[in-house]
């Protein structure tokens, strides 16, 4: 029962994270950018809390496009203009090798969505095996990929957000 509880809850972070970034281009830079930072930190926190006991699954339905993703990353592109920062990534499979992935924050912005989105989906399923199956393929996709994304966006922002040399407080949309 907790853990269907931590799974409720974690969909609901998921939920607002996807809507966010759907409606990116209401939003001013800075906005955009905290709302973001907090999503993701939550996101990152209230996914480590799954418990690990879920049977592997990984051919749960997809519900993302590829237009969808473009769409996301598209926008946030645009929202970030020149924030949107190449990053480097080592990804767990990698780690012990160093090497490394190079991509866009919109990019990881767009991968992270569609794992999210295609969780939430999932959700709607609200019997137990339909919620543990989504969990699983989520956490899975959270410890090899998109886990190591939210770190570095996170990073990013962070630096952004605080740095004393910082501009995002004077520039305009």
């Amino acid at each position: 029962m907790a853990e269907k509880k931590n799974i409720i809850e974690l969909v609901a972070i998921v939920v607002e994270f996807c809507s966010t970034l759907e409606l990116t281009s209401s939003m001013t830079k800075k906005a955009f950018v905290e709302k973001t930072h907090k999503l993701l930190s939550l996101l990152y926190m209230k996914t480590t809390i799954l418990a690990n006991d879920f049977d592997a699954e990984d051919n749960c339905e997809k519900f993302v496009t590829e237009k969808d993703w473009e769409y996301i990353r598209q926008h946030v592109e645009a929202k970030l203009g020149s924030h949107d920062n190449r990053i480097e990534i080592i990804e767990p499979d990698n780690f012990t090798s160093g090497e490394s992935v190079e991509t866009y924050i919109s990019e990881c912005f767009a991968d992270i969505y569609q794992d999210a989105r295609n969780f939430a989906e999932l959700c709607k399923d609200t019997s137990d095996d339909g919620l543990n199956a989504a969990a699983s393929e989520f956490l899975m996709n959270y410890k090899l990929y998109w886990g190591t994304r939210a770190l570095a966006i996170i990073s990013e922002f962070h630096n952004l957000l605080y740095a004393s040399d910082s501009t995002i407080d004077k520039e305009e949309e």
